[in-house]
């Protein structure tokens, strides 16, 4: 095919070239004849006519030996069945014993004249062996091709005819007149020029499809290459992929498994690609983290692979001596660099975190598990907000526990087999139990009690969050509904996250039990912390207003703890503020908690709310926040969370107390 033309369509086969006359008649002659044939095929060719050959003439030789009283066939018998057993069975020998296919080839061709020229002198059974003679220039053209075949042909065109003539004059078998046998050898001169046409035709079809075998052939192996390429790249940005680095990771294993140092797995997530590509698009942002994988190509000391393994993530096998923090200070530096993409605007490697795994070369290994390892230890280092994590065992136990507490806590909370504590939260001047806030617990056959902070963040974290917090919000409703018959007026606090503020089937579950049940909206408190305002204001106060609407009321949780801004905090509608525990633990005489505490009943009151303090756990800080005009309080002081059953005995017991005398503010 012609380079310089354009490339065919897909599917599409290259034409037969257009053959000059002067060309034609060269390859009509041979000239420049090629073998294309495979040996396996002559070989198959020779056998198949020449077995037919054989039991053909076999059969007419025997019937005409039978013919005893014709003489004439008896002896041209005889000669068929001398010419079977000295031409055509060598013939199949030849070809049985994987002889070069052009001997058992000339052997038959042999055979043919022979067998042919002596039919022709005989006169066959009628005088008809001349026509079947025409037969023969075919076999001899399609076993020899064309030189071979126009030699016999001529051969045979020439020497039978005078054979014939004599034979007619000399022998006893089969008359000829002159003009029979000179006319005769004019037709199979004309029959060796058709069937040389004929069998160049028949090389022509086989060699253009030997080139569309050829030409195919190419562009599979082609398609091939460019799909073994694409198996292992990333085609954004022409880096290796994650098979194409575990591949480069696991030849790397294989060959430095004799030498010395360590072999550096690091996963590099970029903390801003996902929002640049909302920006400026993902081609520029592929380009850019492109260009950044040449650029650290080319300076990483000691690379051995680098591939883009996800939107935002590169993956990095580099061989270090060492095996600590200073190995990957390289790649923590990565941050740091400047002008290496085109987004002159925005950077897509300034925010980053990597997990790394190590390999100690010489030692077991595995390319897969590594790359496993590393990624590990990235999930760790961004759910941590650490710059870099290095894997260990006690990683990965960290995660098989996690991942096989979530197992649990899903079926825990599909069966409802969590359970609702409620902590007592008192009237600090009066003593009376007003309120209690609602604690999930969770008490696993297996583990046992398992503290809210071990099952709370994976909740928080997984799609189980949905169902936990519409199950959270109809328990305690229920729950603050049924003892209200002993505890008339006592309200339930339910803690909700960010998203479960957004879940509408949350409010739609509050909304049905306030209206099934009777219970006063205004004896339920939804606890919210600031962080609810940070992602989307406006929508987090569309979801504050519908709770508004009920009649429920909001209560700013963990107030002063992380993020506080007083511009949130006036536009809240809410009716509470609870200060974080953590301020409990100093409120001595000049004490910053006890100046962050005063400032902040004073604020509470001066914003019309209501000010609780959590974390309550001895007398002191009681009467000290009594005295600062702290309106509620909740801690161990008082008590701990308890079922709703403690809870509503507790509290009559509690309130009885104080009805009867001042209280203490001591557990009872």
């Amino acid at each position: 095919m012609d380079p310089h033309t354009c490339p065919l369509p897909v599917g599409q086969s290259p034409p037969p070239s257009e053959q000059a006359l002067p060309a034609t008649l060269k390859q009509l002659l041979g000239i420049g004849e090629q073998e294309l044939v495979p040996d396996a095929s002559r070989r198959s060719n020779t056998l198949i006519f020449t077995v037919i050959g054989t039991l053909t003439l076999l059969v007419f030789g025997v019937a005409n030996v039978r013919a005893g009283q014709d003489h004439r066939l008896m002896v041209m018998g005889v000669v068929q069945l001398l010419e079977v057993a000295f031409l055509l069975v060598p013939a199949i020998i030849l070809v049985s014993r994987r002889a070069p296919p052009v001997l058992s080839e000339n052997m038959l061709v042999l055979a043919g004249f022979a067998i042919f020229a002596s039919n022709a002198v005989f006169g066959g059974q009628t005088g008809d062996a001349p026509y079947w003679t025409f037969v023969f220039p075919y076999l001899v053209f399609f076993l020899r091709g064309q030189k071979t075949g126009w030699l016999v042909g001529l051969a045979f065109a020439v020497l039978v005819p005078c054979l014939m003539l004599y034979s007619s004059r000399h022998w006893d078998f089969w008359v000829y007149d002159d003009a029979h046998a000179l006319y005769y050898g004019l037709a199979y001169f004309f029959n060796v020029v058709t069937a040389a046409y004929f069998n160049l035709l028949r090389s022509r079809f086989q060699a253009h499809l030997a080139d569309q075998v050829e030409y195919h052939t190419g562009e599979v192996r082609k398609h091939i290459g460019t799909l073994q390429h694409n198996a292992l790249h990333d085609l954004s940005t022409g880096l290796l992929n994650r098979q194409g680095l575990t591949e480069r990771l696991d030849s790397s294993l294989a060959v430095l498994s004799g030498g010395g140092g360590f072999l550096l797995v690091a996963h590099v997530r970029f903390f801003r690609v996902p929002e640049l590509a909302s920006i400026v698009g993902s081609a520029k942002v592929d380009e850019s983290l492109g260009q950044l994988g040449r650029v650290l190509q080319q300076h990483l000391t000691g690379l051995v692979g680098l591939a883009r393994i996800g939107q935002d993530t590169l993956g990095v096998v580099l061989q270090s001596d060492t095996a600590d923090a200073s190995a990957v200070q390289q790649l923590r530096a990565i941050a740091h660099l400047r002008n290496v993409t085109h987004l002159s605007e925005f950077a897509v490697h300034v925010e980053m975190a990597l997990g790394v795994a190590v390999q100690r070369l010489g030692e077991a290994s595995d390319a897969e598990v590594l790359m496993r390892n590393a990624e590990q230890a990235l999930l760790f280092a961004v759910d941590h907000r650490l710059d870099h994590q290095f894997f260990d065992a006690l990683l990965h136990k960290h995660f098989v526990d996690r991942n096989r507490r979530y197992e649990k806590l899903r079926e825990a909370i599909l069966h409802n087999t969590l359970m609702l504590h409620y902590q007592p939260q008192v009237d600090l001047k009066t003593g009376l139990v007003v309120g209690a806030e609602a604690l999930a617990r969770w008490n696993d056959p297996q583990e046992g009690m398992v503290p809210p902070d071990k099952f709370i963040p994976i909740i928080e974290s997984t799609g189980l969050l949905h169902r936990f917090s519409v199950w959270t919000v109809a328990r305690a409703l229920r729950d603050c509904s049924a003892w209200q018959t002993r505890l008339p007026g006592v309200s339930v606090s339910i803690n909700l996250s960010a998203d479960a503020l957004h879940d509408p089937e949350v409010l739609q579950t509050v909304e049905q039990h306030l209206m099934s049940s009777g219970l006063s909206p205004a004896l339920v408190v939804m606890e919210l912390t600031e962080s609810v305002l940070l992602t989307s204001p406006e929508t987090a106060l569309d979801c504050m207003a519908r709770f508004v609407a009920l009649g429920v009321k909001l209560s700013i949780d963990d107030y002063g703890a992380g993020f506080s801004s007083l511009t949130y905090l006036k536009q809240l509608p809410a009716q509470e503020m609870k200060i974080d525990k953590s301020f409990m633990e100093n409120l001595a005489e000049g004490s910053k908690d006890r100046a962050i505490v005063l400032s902040s009943i004073e604020l509470g009151h001066d914003l019309g709310l209501k000010v609780l303090a959590e974390g309550i756990e001895n007398e002191a800080t009681c009467h000290a926040l009594r005295d600062a005009g702290c309106d509620l309080g909740q801690g161990w002081w008082f008590a701990k969370a308890m079922s709703s059953a403690d809870f509503e005995n507790w509290t009559l017991a509690r309130n009885s107390a104080a009805t009867a005398s001042a209280p203490t503010g001591q557990d009872s």
